[in-house]
């Protein structure tokens, strides 16, 4: 028996090897981020950025350095092929963080790529996607004080609590999920370089609307934040109201947390969309005095934001049942609790009904403001 363990642990010792050095890491270069563009010719423009890892022989220390490639190509995969043939290293696609589009590439039609993005065993389904608004080149060369490597900054954006609040934040497989679902109409984030700074920096602002693989308009931010708390996603989290005790100054209300009831009827012909909404508050900003410990004031305070926060959310159903787009994946939501009736496009025959309860907890650091 002895004799069998020892030979199947001498087997494993000799099988089972492991990197014992930095060679094998030294010898790959890690991608960060793809920027997929399209020229006027419809030619797919790559930019890749890429981490490759070395070791330094003066100090003996592992360090890295940021590398960029670009390519073309008629496709996708022949644009990443040539820009292997120039890489001094295999690239290694499992660590790459996000996939962006610019604008012209999201209009000619993300699908003409997604194949690709979703066949190739390297490229994972929890990457992030969005859409960039301007120049590849100009994202590619941006330098940014918080992050060396773009792909990194973007994806350490995303994750930020206060950022998933407020974006469309979507990874490839959510995308591959909606192209089957509804009217196949997907909400991708997008980013921009923020100009009104000191520095170079990127901003989150407004969403992507995608309908069969390609970028038909913009929704702007603030319906970006309607459409989310919509949808379910994330609650609106900064209403602006009036201030009962000085009509010409502001209120700025933060919401805490929300949760959301759906109910949908479905009924000659007409389906009624009803969401009701409990949220809890808190006063972020006050531009005049208020005496906010007065029940009176706190609960007029309350109706306030409740009126603002379901017109915000109206105003934006209606914008896009009037333009037909189930940006609101209701036609899934039909599907899934009446399964046998089939309504080609349902946004058209939806009345949307809001319920909003607002419960405001005063502010994180003070109760009221006096005079």
């Amino acid at each position: 028996m002895k004799k069998k363990i020892t030979i199947i642990f001498l087997i494993c010792l000799i099988t089972l090897t492991g990197c014992f050095g930095y060679r094998d890491i030294d010898k790959a270069l890690f991608c960060t981020a793809i920027i997929i563009d399209v020229d006027e010719n419809e030619n797919v423009l790559l930019y890749t950025e890429l981490f490759h890892s070395y070791r330094s022989k003066e100090d003996n220390s592992e360090t890295g350095t940021r590398i960029v490639l670009t390519s073309k190509g008629k496709t996708l995969f022949e644009a990443i092929r040539d820009q292997n043939k120039s890489a001094s290293y295999k690239i290694n696609y499992e660590q790459n963080k996000v996939i962006i589009f610019t604008k012209r590439a999201a209009e000619y039609g993300i699908d003409n790529f997604i194949d690709y993005l979703n066949r190739d065993q390297e490229l994972l389904l929890r990457q992030y996607i969005m859409i960039f608004e301007g120049s590849p080149e100009d994202l590619i060369k941006l330098k940014i004080k918080q992050e060396e490597y773009i792909g990194l900054f973007i994806y350490d954006l995303l994750r930020n609590e206060i950022t998933k609040d407020f974006a469309d934040v979507y990874q490839v497989f959510e995308y591959l999920n909606d192209r089957h679902f509804g009217q196949a109409i997907s909400v991708m984030s997008i980013i921009r370089i923020k100009e009104e700074t000191i520095q170079e920096d990127l901003i989150i602002e407004g969403s992507g609307i995608i309908k069969d693989g390609k970028m038909i308009e913009k929704m702007e931010g603030k319906d970006a934040a309607s459409h989310s708390a919509i949808v379910g996603k994330e609650s609106i989290k900064i209403i602006n109201i009036p201030n009962p005790m000085n009509k010409e100054s502001d209120l700025i209300l933060e919401m805490i947390d929300s949760n959301l009831s759906i109910n949908m009827i479905y009924k000659d012909n007409q389906i009624i969309l009803k969401k009701d909404f409990d949220i809890r508050a808190s006063l972020a900003e006050s531009q005049k005095p208020i005496i906010f410990e007065d029940p009176k004031i706190q609960k007029e305070v309350e109706k306030l934001a409740e009126k603002e926060f379901e017109k915000m959310c109206m105003e934006t159903f209606e914008k896009y049942k009037k333009k037909g787009l189930d940006v609101f994946r209701i036609k899934e939501m039909m599907l899934r609790k009446y399964p046998n009736i089939d309504i080609e496009n349902p946004i058209r025959i939806t009345d949307l009904k809001i319920s909003v309860n607002m419960k405001l907890e005063g502010s994180s650091d003070v109760i009221g403001f006096k005079k």
